[in-house]
């Protein structure tokens, strides 16, 4: 008698990704894989997505009968371009692939629809619920360009800031410069600037555990900079919270370290319920079952 059929979940980000694999609802294995993301606008993008793809294939050791993948930044347009990279990289047909944002994949890990509010610190940052009618209520998510207070990438930069405006003052080097110039591997600005302005946002994103680990340290600035990504999350999940009425809310994302969380729930409100977080990827198997990716006629499927 065979097992129960086996998903595939992936959850797509600017600053990494991350799949895991379930029979049912029994976890078989998770990995990571580079930085992928649902901007897709050059030959340049959509060729790193095929290869990412591969590699992430190349990991997964047996066929999954489903795949659910959860895709930040995505837009409409470029959805089914990568259902159709799916389909082709796991040899899976259309019906047992969903291509979703990977708000509505950590929301569902979360939440049924209607249930509560997700604020989401990734590299960017949102406060988002989602209705019984498919509706998003959201507040934040305008980008790194405007916004995007609380995430990793807004972390990373407001760390550097600092960093580099102590540098121009002659300020001796603290526990916050120096675990930067250890991240970029260089504390002169040519290296920096190359660092930075070549690797883009996820450049900056992959800074945020370094300026964490100078507020371990008890470096006064980048403990300030936990404080305030925590008050700003905060901001979102009241916004959203009190624009539908639940009192429920879950915090998820990378950028979500211990400081950045307790600073989150002391702000967050009295008022409003914490819900445990959990990994986002255990959004794959909650959306498989309630579009029925698992359908009789789809288990079993071979490439």
């Amino acid at each position: 008698m065979s097992g129960p059929p086996t998903l595939l979940s992936l959850d797509l980000g600017a600053s990494s990704s991350k799949w895991a694999l379930y029979a049912g609802e029994e976890f078989l294995a998770e990995g990571k894989a580079v930085p992928l993301s649902g901007h897709l606008y050059t030959p340049e993008a959509r060729q790193q997505m095929v290869e990412g793809l591969a590699g992430i294939r190349a990991e997964v050791q047996s066929q999954p009968a489903a795949l659910v993948a959860g895709v930040t930044g995505l837009q409409g347009e470029y959805a089914p371009m990568i259902a159709e990279l799916l389909s082709r990289t796991f040899g899976l047909p259309p019906a047992a692939i969903y291509v979703t944002d990977d708000l509505h994949l950590a929301y569902s890990a979360h939440f049924a629809a209607s249930s509560g509010t997700l604020v989401y610190a990734g590299t960017g940052s949102m406060a988002y619920h989602r209705t019984a009618r498919e509706d998003v209520i959201r507040a934040g998510g305008h980008g790194f360009l405007i916004d995007d207070a609380g995430g990793a990438f807004w972390q990373g930069r407001q760390g550097l800031k600092v960093a580099l405006r102590q540098a121009d003052e002659g300020q001796p080097e603290g526990p916050l410069a120096a675990a930067l110039y250890a991240a970029i591997g260089s504390q002169h600005w040519p290296d920096i600037r190359a660092h930075v302005y070549a690797g883009g946002r996820a450049a900056v994103a992959r800074l945020a555990p370094a300026v964490y680990a100078a507020a371990l340290g008890n470096d006064p600035e980048a403990q300030a900079i936990q404080r305030r990504a925590g008050e700003e999350l905060a901001r979102l999940g009241r916004i959203v919270s009190r624009q539908v009425g639940n009192d429920e809310v879950a915090a998820a994302g990378g950028a979500f370290n211990p400081l950045v969380k307790r600073a989150f729930v002391n702000h967050v409100g009295a008022q409003l319920q914490l819900v445990p977080s959990i990994s986002p990827l255990l959004g794959g198997p909650a959306l498989a079952r309630s579009l029925g990716l698992f359908a009789p006629s789809l288990q079993g499927v071979q490439p």
